[in-house]
């Protein structure tokens, strides 16, 4: 794990690459879009699609243009 959000604190750690902040951010913007809800929807996508695939997620990933993986 490089970075995480609960709520409005966004947790980096010294495996942080670039634009995992930016990543983090748009996950805030998701909580505050779909509040209460957020994590079932996020936990049941994760589910059904695998991390990657999970809709948060590839939205994160793409706005941000963040990298998922090792570079």
């Amino acid at each position: 794990m490089r970075a995480a959000t609960t709520g409005h604190v966004i947790l980096l750690t010294d495996k942080a690459m670039k634009n995992d902040f930016e990543h983090e951010l748009i996950h805030i913007r998701q909580q505050e879009r779909y509040p209460f809800i957020f994590w079932i929807w996020y936990l049941w996508e994760t589910f059904r699609k695998g991390y990657r695939m999970n809709r948060f997620e590839d939205e994160a990933y793409t706005i941000s243009g963040s990298y998922y993986g090792k570079k």
